[in-house]
């Protein structure tokens, strides 16, 4: 070892300091000193998350707790306005009924039954177009009912001859001869029911008494077939008597498209009041029909039903209301050259 090497050696034993540790600080708690050490980390934990979501929830329904209590607000504003709007119409309405009431009692008794009798006389005018227009008896009869009831209502002994009149015509309604015309018309759906199922006759030949008569049948033979066949080849044709006509499918569609049509222009005739129309379809059923009469029985029956409903005339004789235009005449012909007096309503 040379000498500078040495005299770091004992350069660097001088310099050397001790080192010092510092001292441990254990805890001797045991074992239930760290369970409860490890219990209250956790009890402090889960009060935290208790205390934070409890925080949360209470400013939650803080807010929900507001805002219901702005709607209610909102709610008993709107009731109170609504409730004296209410009230200004109520009184609106009792002004309204007070005028009325005080323009009834100012008329005077001839303007009073002036006004009765032009509103008897509309509703006898308004039945008097349903027998003219369209024979309709029933809604005719509802509103005398309805113009008898008016003067039932108020009473008037002067107006009692008009009741009278008016009785008489309900009367002549009553007894006046009605069709009934639903029970034609559902006639007429039976019939176009039935003519929408026209099926085809039965495949026949003509035989030498000229009389159709259906085939007998095929037999597996060949003897049987080639006999069929020969007899195909055959037509007989006698002209000394009248041949009857057979129907081929397309034939059939057509009768049957012509029989519909003419029965649904007859069904809307009847509705119409029409009567030679209502005739006219029907007669060209009977037309349509008359020569296939004899090739199914379906539409014989349909021939008779048609013949028993051509014979129905819709060709009545429509009652008027003579008795009350006569006295309604009278009633108002001498007050109109004198205006009515005009009173306006305010609210």
């Amino acid at each position: 070892m040379t000498t500078s090497q040495r005299i770091e050696d004992k350069n660097m034993s001088q310099t050397r300091q001790p080192i010092q540790v510092p001292p441990k600080i254990t805890l001797k708690l045991g074992v239930w000193g760290r369970v409860g050490l490890i219990l209250a980390v956790i009890t402090a934990i889960a009060s935290y998350v208790l205390y934070h979501n409890g925080v949360r929830y209470k400013d939650r329904e803080k807010a929900h707790f507001q805002e219901l209590s702005q709607q209610i607000q909102q709610l008993r504003q709107g009731q109170q306005q609504h409730l004296s709007e209410n009230a200004v119409l109520h009184q609106q309405v009792e002004a309204l009924n007070a005028q009325v009431t005080q323009l009834k009692v100012g008329l005077e008794p001839e303007q009073r039954q002036l006004w009765l009798v032009k509103q008897v006389s509309r509703y006898i005018e308004l039945a008097e177009q349903q027998l003219l227009l369209q024979a309709d008896i029933p809604s005719a009869e509802i509103l005398l009912a309805v113009a008898d009831k008016l003067l039932a209502d108020h009473a008037d002994t002067n107006l009692l001859a008009l009741r009278e009149a008016i009785a008489a015509d309900k009367m002549s309604l009553v007894t006046a001869q009605q069709i009934d015309k639903a029970g034609i018309s559902l006639r007429l759906d039976a019939l176009k029911s039935q003519a929408s199922l026209f099926v085809a006759p039965t495949r026949r030949e003509v035989t030498q008494a000229g009389v159709a008569e259906p085939v007998q049948a095929q037999d597996s033979s060949w003897w049987a077939q080639g006999w069929l066949a020969f007899r195909q080849l055959i037509v007989i044709r006698q002209y000394d008597k009248p041949v009857q006509p057979l129907l081929a499918d397309d034939q059939r569609w057509l009768l049957q498209q012509n029989v519909y049509l003419a029965l649904s222009q007859a069904q809307l005739a009847l509705w119409a009041h029409q009567s030679h129309r209502y005739q006219q379809s029907l007669s060209e059923v009977e037309k349509l029909l008359a020569n296939y009469q004899q090739l199914n029985p379906q539409y014989a029956a349909i021939l008779a039903e048609v013949k028993e409903l051509e014979d129905i005339s819709l060709e009545v004789a429509t009652p008027t209301l003579s008795h009350s235009q006569q006295l309604l005449a009278t009633l108002l012909t001498p007050v109109n050259t004198e205006p009515m007096p005009q009173q306006v309503l305010t609210p």
